[in-house]
């Protein structure tokens, strides 16, 4: 009671007569940093939380910044793939714009896993008219032959079989020859039985020469990139690289040659 009657006479004496401002002021002075004290873990987790929140909302960002970059380039190559596909539909295009012959465009769509033949297979087949032995081009050259005719699919020989063998001529002076295809490479031909004397140079075209009645004249088949004399020898050794794209091209033309044509089976 004593201790109520005091407060109440403090609390007066204090309003009236401002007799305990300094008490109060020296009292705030000495607990304000016991206050500070009570008060730091609470401000350190406070900003500990901050800190965790701000570093998840930096590493969620971060993971749709990637998911958005994978999307964009993503879809980026897609629109390369598409570019470099309209390319070649373009070049194709022109291609067979140059073939007098009827062609019809066909697509490979699987090659032959056997590592000693070269074929590809293609998406046209009996249904489509397809028959054995016709002519099968790329964009910038002769690809093969129709081999073997499924309903909806065949098989085409490459060029560069060893079992292929394609009537070719120089372009620059009309010398004749036999292109041959090789074991184990896929880039290049042989020209067989050419005499040593005869007048052919690296960096002639050789084109189809139109005979054995398989392909068409004038289709450009390769390159010549060496050419070899041997004085001992009765014939020269000559290799050559395919002009068509015989790894890369997959949208292809089918050619339609005379009808007759297709009673007769390949050559070899």
């Amino acid at each position: 009671m004593g201790l109520a009657v005091l407060s109440v006479l403090l609390m007066f004496a204090d309003q009236r007569f401002d007799y305990l401002t300094q008490v109060r002021y020296y009292a705030a002075l000495v607990v304000t940093p016991i206050q500070w004290l009570a008060d730091l873990p609470k401000h350190l987790q406070e900003q500990v939380d901050q800190t965790l929140q701000s570093r998840n909302a930096l590493l969620d960002e971060n993971t749709r910044l990637r998911d958005e970059l994978a999307r964009q380039q993503y879809q980026l190559q897609k629109l390369n793939h598409l570019e470099a596909e309209n390319r070649r539909l373009n070049e194709l295009l022109n291609a067979s714009s140059i073939v007098e012959e009827r062609v019809m465009r066909a697509q490979l769509i699987q090659e032959s896993p056997d590592p000693f033949s070269k074929r590809v297979l293609i998406n046209k087949g009996g249904r489509d008219g397809v028959f054995l032995g016709q002519p099968v081009l790329d964009a910038f050259g002769l690809m093969g032959q129709v081999v073997e005719v499924e309903p909806f699919n065949s098989w085409v020989m490459l060029i560069t079989d060893a079992q292929h063998a394609t009537p070719v001529q120089v372009s620059r002076n009309g010398i004749r020859a036999i292109a041959s295809g090789r074991f184990g490479t896929l880039h290049e031909l042989e020209l067989r039985n050419l005499p040593n004397t005869a007048d052919i140079t690296v960096g002639d075209l050789l084109v189809t020469s139109g005979l054995g009645q398989r392909f068409p004249a004038g289709y450009p088949v390769a390159t010549i990139v060496s050419v070899v004399h041997d004085p001992g020898q009765p014939f020269a050794v000559v290799t050559a690289s395919p002009a068509a794209q015989l790894d890369r091209s997959r949208n292809l033309l089918l050619v339609f040659a005379e009808q007759g044509e297709q009673d007769r089976s390949f050559s070899r």
